[in-house]
Protein backbone atom coordinates (compact mmCIF):
# COMPACT_ATOMS: atom_id res chain seq x y z
CA UNK A 1 0.00 0.00 0.00
CA UNK A 2 1.38 3.71 -0.79
CA UNK A 3 0.62 4.40 2.82
CA UNK A 4 3.14 2.04 3.90
CA UNK A 5 5.53 2.53 1.40
CA UNK A 6 5.34 6.28 2.47
CA UNK A 7 5.50 5.32 6.58
CA UNK A 8 8.89 2.99 5.63
CA UNK A 9 10.59 6.54 3.39
CA UNK A 10 9.36 8.85 6.48
CA UNK A 11 10.85 6.54 8.93
CA UNK A 12 14.64 6.01 7.19
CA UNK A 13 14.76 10.35 6.34
CA UNK A 14 13.97 10.94 9.91
CA UNK A 15 16.34 9.98 12.79
CA UNK A 16 15.92 9.17 16.57
CA UNK A 17 16.78 12.32 17.60
CA UNK A 18 14.81 14.86 15.67
CA UNK A 19 11.68 11.77 15.72
CA UNK A 20 11.59 12.41 19.31
CA UNK A 21 12.01 16.36 19.61
CA UNK A 22 8.63 15.85 17.40
CA UNK A 23 6.90 13.56 18.77
CA UNK A 24 6.83 14.74 22.25
CA UNK A 25 7.52 18.66 21.65
CA UNK A 26 9.43 19.01 25.11
CA UNK A 27 12.48 19.81 24.98
CA UNK A 28 13.57 19.32 28.82
CA UNK A 29 12.76 15.71 28.53
CA UNK A 30 15.51 14.12 30.00
CA UNK A 31 17.76 11.26 28.26
CA UNK A 32 16.58 9.16 31.66
CA UNK A 33 12.98 9.92 31.22
CA UNK A 34 13.39 8.60 27.70
CA UNK A 35 15.42 5.28 28.35
CA UNK A 36 12.12 4.62 30.58
CA UNK A 37 10.03 4.63 28.20
CA UNK A 38 8.17 1.20 27.89
CA UNK A 39 9.02 -0.40 25.28
CA UNK A 40 6.25 0.28 22.98
CA UNK A 41 6.34 3.52 22.58
CA UNK A 42 9.76 3.17 21.11
CA UNK A 43 9.11 1.30 17.94
CA UNK A 44 8.98 3.95 15.60
CA UNK A 45 12.23 4.96 17.06
CA UNK A 46 13.75 1.63 17.30
CA UNK A 47 12.65 1.28 13.26
CA UNK A 48 10.17 -1.87 14.46
CA UNK A 49 6.57 0.12 13.69
CA UNK A 50 7.00 -0.32 9.79
CA UNK A 51 7.93 -4.49 11.25
CA UNK A 52 4.20 -4.65 12.58
CA UNK A 53 1.91 -7.11 10.58
CA UNK A 54 -1.54 -5.74 11.32
CA UNK A 55 -0.44 -2.34 9.69
CA UNK A 56 -2.06 -3.06 6.65
CA UNK A 57 -5.97 -3.99 8.64
CA UNK A 58 -5.16 -0.75 10.78
CA UNK A 59 -5.44 1.56 7.18
CA UNK A 60 -7.83 -0.58 5.76
CA UNK A 61 -10.03 0.16 8.90
CA UNK A 62 -9.04 3.82 8.79
CA UNK A 63 -10.12 4.28 5.46
CA UNK A 64 -13.34 2.50 6.17
CA UNK A 65 -13.92 4.79 9.02
CA UNK A 66 -13.69 8.11 6.73
CA UNK A 67 -15.18 6.64 4.04
CA UNK A 68 -18.31 6.02 6.13
CA UNK A 69 -20.60 9.15 5.87
CA UNK A 70 -23.96 8.56 7.32
CA UNK A 71 -25.37 10.50 9.32
CA UNK A 72 -22.16 12.73 9.74
CA UNK A 73 -18.40 12.27 8.97
CA UNK A 74 -16.73 9.12 11.09
CA UNK A 75 -13.19 10.15 12.71
CA UNK A 76 -10.86 7.81 13.73
CA UNK A 77 -12.10 8.61 17.75
CA UNK A 78 -15.92 8.01 17.03
CA UNK A 79 -16.14 4.36 19.07
CA UNK A 80 -14.03 5.64 21.75
CA UNK A 81 -16.05 9.35 22.29
CA UNK A 82 -19.15 7.35 21.97
CA UNK A 83 -18.14 4.93 24.40
CA UNK A 84 -17.67 7.75 26.76
CA UNK A 85 -20.62 10.19 26.23
CA UNK A 86 -22.98 6.52 27.00
CA UNK A 87 -21.11 5.70 30.17
CA UNK A 88 -21.05 9.58 31.19
CA UNK A 89 -25.05 9.68 30.00
CA UNK A 90 -26.06 6.52 32.11
CA UNK A 91 -23.87 7.88 35.76
CA UNK A 92 -25.64 11.48 35.08
CA UNK A 93 -28.97 9.88 34.55
CA UNK A 94 -28.16 7.45 38.31
CA UNK A 95 -26.77 10.60 39.92
CA UNK A 96 -23.39 9.08 39.78
CA UNK A 97 -20.95 11.24 38.13
CA UNK A 98 -18.96 12.04 40.89
CA UNK A 99 -18.26 8.19 41.28
CA UNK A 100 -17.97 7.26 37.89
CA UNK A 101 -14.88 9.92 37.40
CA UNK A 102 -13.16 8.67 40.18
CA UNK A 103 -13.45 5.35 39.48
CA UNK A 104 -11.98 6.37 35.98
CA UNK A 105 -8.91 8.60 37.96
CA UNK A 106 -8.54 5.80 40.48
CA UNK A 107 -7.95 2.88 37.67
CA UNK A 108 -5.38 4.25 35.66
CA UNK A 109 -4.47 7.13 38.02
CA UNK A 110 -1.93 4.64 39.33
CA UNK A 111 0.49 5.22 35.96
CA UNK A 112 0.92 8.49 37.96
CA UNK A 113 1.57 7.71 40.89
CA UNK A 114 4.08 4.93 39.70
CA UNK A 115 6.10 6.96 36.74
CA UNK A 116 4.91 10.86 36.77
CA UNK A 117 5.24 11.48 39.80
CA UNK A 118 8.84 10.24 40.00
CA UNK A 119 9.80 12.57 37.26
CA UNK A 120 8.23 15.59 38.47
CA UNK A 121 11.15 16.31 40.26
CA UNK A 122 13.51 15.75 37.33
CA UNK A 123 11.44 17.32 34.50
CA UNK A 124 8.95 19.62 36.47
CA UNK A 125 5.50 19.76 36.61
CA UNK A 126 5.36 20.01 32.57
CA UNK A 127 6.08 16.47 32.60
CA UNK A 128 2.34 16.26 34.48
CA UNK A 129 0.65 16.76 31.58
CA UNK A 130 2.97 15.16 29.15
CA UNK A 131 2.13 12.40 30.99
CA UNK A 132 -2.01 12.76 30.60
CA UNK A 133 -2.13 13.73 27.16
CA UNK A 134 0.48 13.07 24.46
CA UNK A 135 2.21 10.52 26.12
CA UNK A 136 -1.13 7.86 26.43
CA UNK A 137 -2.95 6.68 24.15
CA UNK A 138 -6.00 7.09 26.20
CA UNK A 139 -5.73 10.96 25.30
CA UNK A 140 -4.25 10.68 21.56
CA UNK A 141 -6.47 8.53 20.51
CA UNK A 142 -9.46 10.92 21.45
CA UNK A 143 -8.06 14.21 20.06
CA UNK A 144 -7.40 14.61 16.45
CA UNK A 145 -4.52 16.49 17.64
CA UNK A 146 -2.98 18.22 20.82
CA UNK A 147 -1.07 21.45 20.54
CA UNK A 148 2.09 21.27 23.18
CA UNK A 149 3.09 24.41 25.09
CA UNK A 150 5.40 24.48 28.09
CA UNK A 151 2.79 24.97 30.45
CA UNK A 152 -0.22 24.40 28.58
CA UNK A 153 -1.89 21.79 26.45
CA UNK A 154 -4.73 22.47 23.83
CA UNK A 155 -7.02 20.35 21.88
CA UNK A 156 -10.63 20.33 20.00
CA UNK A 157 -13.36 19.08 22.06
CA UNK A 158 -13.93 15.50 20.37
CA UNK A 159 -17.41 15.11 21.94
CA UNK A 160 -19.16 18.30 21.03
CA UNK A 161 -19.16 17.50 17.24
CA UNK A 162 -20.47 13.72 18.45
CA UNK A 163 -22.83 14.49 21.25
CA UNK A 164 -24.15 17.47 18.30
CA UNK A 165 -24.24 14.98 15.75
CA UNK A 166 -26.18 12.29 17.32
CA UNK A 167 -28.62 14.44 19.36
CA UNK A 168 -29.24 16.33 16.50
CA UNK A 169 -30.55 12.39 14.51
CA UNK A 170 -31.74 10.36 17.38
CA UNK A 171 -32.02 12.56 20.59
CA UNK A 172 -31.08 9.92 23.17
CA UNK A 173 -29.12 11.63 25.36
CA UNK A 174 -29.75 13.75 28.59
CA UNK A 175 -26.37 15.45 28.68
CA UNK A 176 -25.03 18.41 27.48
CA UNK A 177 -21.77 19.74 26.37
CA UNK A 178 -21.29 21.59 29.73
CA UNK A 179 -22.15 17.88 31.44
CA UNK A 180 -19.06 16.59 29.78
CA UNK A 181 -16.84 19.51 30.43
CA UNK A 182 -18.15 19.96 34.43
CA UNK A 183 -19.36 16.42 35.00
CA UNK A 184 -16.45 14.05 32.94
CA UNK A 185 -13.35 15.89 31.37
CA UNK A 186 -12.98 18.41 34.45
CA UNK A 187 -13.20 15.65 37.25
CA UNK A 188 -10.50 13.66 35.62
CA UNK A 189 -7.98 15.71 35.48
CA UNK A 190 -8.41 17.10 38.41
CA UNK A 191 -8.59 14.13 39.54
CA UNK A 192 -5.10 12.99 38.25
CA UNK A 193 -3.45 16.55 39.27
CA UNK A 194 -3.92 15.33 42.47
CA UNK A 195 -3.06 11.76 41.88
CA UNK A 196 0.23 13.46 40.94
CA UNK A 197 1.20 15.21 44.37
CA UNK A 198 -1.89 17.93 43.96
CA UNK A 199 -0.50 19.76 40.89
CA UNK A 200 -2.52 22.77 40.85
CA UNK A 201 -4.18 23.09 36.88
CA UNK A 202 -6.81 25.38 35.12
CA UNK A 203 -9.23 24.33 32.68
CA UNK A 204 -10.70 26.41 29.96
CA UNK A 205 -13.76 24.21 28.52
CA UNK A 206 -14.84 25.24 24.83
CA UNK A 207 -14.26 24.06 21.21
CA UNK A 208 -10.78 23.96 22.01
CA UNK A 209 -10.20 23.12 25.33
CA UNK A 210 -7.28 24.24 27.37
CA UNK A 211 -5.75 22.35 29.94
CA UNK A 212 -2.79 24.34 31.49
CA UNK A 213 -0.26 24.35 35.07
CA UNK A 214 -1.62 27.08 37.26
Amino acid sequence: MEELNEIKNEQEKTSRRDFAKKAMGISFLSTLTMMNLPQPALAWLDGDFSKREDLEDAFKVLKKTYSSSGHYPHKFNDALVKVHLRNLDFAVRKGLEKEHAQHYVDILGTLIEKYIVRAIPKCGNDVFLWGVFERTSCSYQLYEYIDIKEGERSFPCPYNYVLGKIQKSMGTYVITLEDVCQKWCSLVWHGFAEKAGGIPIKIEPGEICKVSLA
